[in-house]
C-alpha cells in the first residue's frame, strides 16, 4: 500500500486526492484545554502533545473534499474532530489512496503503540466501532507511515 506525506498547504495541489481513501490527521497542542465540549460525547480536558486522528473518505469529492473540510477552521459542526479543530495545529497529513477502508485496521496499528492512547473513548467511531479514532502521545511517533504501511 502507498501512503504519501502531505502539508496541509498540498491538498489542493494533488489531483489523485479526488479518489477515495484513508487518512491519518497529525496536530499539535500547545496548552492545556479544560472542559473542551466535543458534541454529545461530552467535556473532556485535553492535555497538550500531539494527536492522531484517523478518517475515511468515501463519498463525493473523495479526499480531497473531506480533507479541506479538515483544514477549514470555521465550519458547521458535525464531525467529533470538528470540535477540536480549530484548537489544533495541523501538522501533516497521511493518505492511503483507494477503496479499502483501512480506518479500522489503521486504529488498531496505533493502539498497539505502547507511547499512544486514545484520549476520549469512541472519538469519530460513531459509525465505526474501532473503540476511537482519536489517539494521544506526549512526544511524536517518530515514523507513523511506517506503522502504517505494515498494515
Amino acid at each position: 500500500m502507498q501512503i504519501c506525506w502531505l502539508s496541509p498547504e498540498m491538498i489542493t495541489q494533488m489531483p489523485t486526492l479526488r479518489a477515495h481513501g484513508t487518512y491519518l490527521l497529525h496536530f499539535w497542542l500547545e496548552r492545556p484545554l479544560l472542559q473542551t465540549t466535543i458534541g454529545r460525547l461530552g467535556r473532556f480536558d485535553v492535555a497538550p502533545g500531539h494527536y492522531y486522528y484517523v478518517g475515511s473518505a468515501f463519498g463525493p469529492g473523495g479526499l480531497a473534499a473531506r480533507l479541506r473540510r479538515h483544514i477549514a477552521l470555521e465550519k458547521r459542526l458535525h464531525w467529533h474532530i470538528d470540535y477540536l479543530r480549530p484548537l489544533l495545529d495541523l501538522r501533516e497529513l497521511w493518505v492511503a489512496v483507494g477503496n479499502e477502508r483501512l480506518e479500522c485496521r489503521w486504529c488498531s496499528a496505533l493502539a498497539r503503540l505502547p507511547e499512544l492512547s486514545r484520549p476520549i473513548a469512541h472519538f469519530g467511531a460513531s459509525d465505526t466501532g474501532c473503540g476511537g479514532h482519536l489517539f494521544y502521545g506526549a512526544t511524536e511517533v517518530s515514523d507513523i507511515a511506517e506503522v502504517l504501511r505494515q498494515i
